[in-house]
């Protein structure tokens, strides 16, 4: 079970991510070391500050950014490991933090649509809390009242953030969200270097939705790798035919980032 303000803090994760990254990567622009960056870039609450703690405590040990990015996997997505260990063993980590950190600021304003449907039944449900033992008031059990609103005012604030969470886990499994997510997640994997095979696997996984990660784990990543995008993903859940065209003009132009990029962008914009 979580509280309200638990949930709430959930919804800066991708800002404070977003911030991060953009920090460390001003700091490697510099030609800073990393302890030294690591040290100074801001992460105050959540996964982000347990990864800046991991990734700082490590570079002070002297081990690279590879490793510590393998020993720290499950505080980052399985994109961010895969570009963050690319950036390091080529060379392109400034690149990488900067794609990561607009990625994220990306997934930040569709939290925020998120949040913005929730808005009314967070309202609603903390005015029910109040509301609805009033029968008690006009029967004269006035201490009763305030103890059954006592009581539905703890349970919204203490354990409503894991009925809320699962709200807004449903609403981020919209067609829209979903696709959002794959198209943005695989420009970015597949314009930051990463073989088509693996960017397409690490964007499904991206994209939240079960049914597309199963489809993408059927084919394998040799299969991905042997034939082109559109044809494994013909069929896929949630490839529409824009998504599929977008798909095709990226694969013979070889520009994802003008073509299923920008279709990532109308989806984050509201089209549907």
């Amino acid at each position: 079970m979580s509280s309200v303000a638990e949930f709430l803090r959930g919804f800066e994760t991708g800002r404070e991510r977003a911030e991060f990254y953009r920090g460390w990567r001003a700091g490697v622009s510099a030609g800073l070391a990393h302890p030294t960056i690591l040290s100074t870039v801001g992460a105050s609450s959540g996964s982000t500050r347990d990864l800046r703690a991991h990734l700082l405590d490590g570079t002070n040990q002297g081990r690279d950014i590879a490793s510590l990015v393998k020993s720290g996997r499950h505080l980052l997505e399985p994109f961010e490991s895969a570009l963050l260990t690319l950036g390091e063993e080529s060379g392109q980590l400034d690149f990488i933090l900067g794609q990561l950190a607009d990625f994220h600021m990306r997934q930040y304003k569709l939290v925020l649509a998120v949040r913005k449907q929730l808005s009314y039944p967070m309202f609603v449900s903390l005015v029910a809390a109040v509301l609805l033992p009033l029968p008690l008031v006009f029967a004269g059990q006035v201490a009763a009242y305030f103890v059954a609103a006592g009581h539905g005012l703890a349970s919204w604030f203490f354990v409503g953030g894991s009925i809320f969470a699962a709200l807004a886990r449903s609403y981020q499994r919209r067609p829209a969200f979903v696709r959002a997510r794959f198209a943005r997640s695989l420009t970015l994997s597949i314009s930051s270097g990463l073989p088509i095979g693996r960017s397409a696997l690490l964007a499904a996984e991206a994209s939240g939705d079960p049914a597309l990660v199963a489809h993408v784990r059927r084919i394998g990543e040799r299969t991905l790798v042997s034939q082109p995008l559109t044809t494994s993903l013909a069929g896929a859940p949630h490839m529409t035919a824009e998504l599929q065209s977008a798909l095709i003009v990226a694969e013979q132009t070889g520009d994802f980032a003008t073509t299923l990029g920008r279709l990532a962008d109308l989806y984050e914009d509201g089209f549907r």
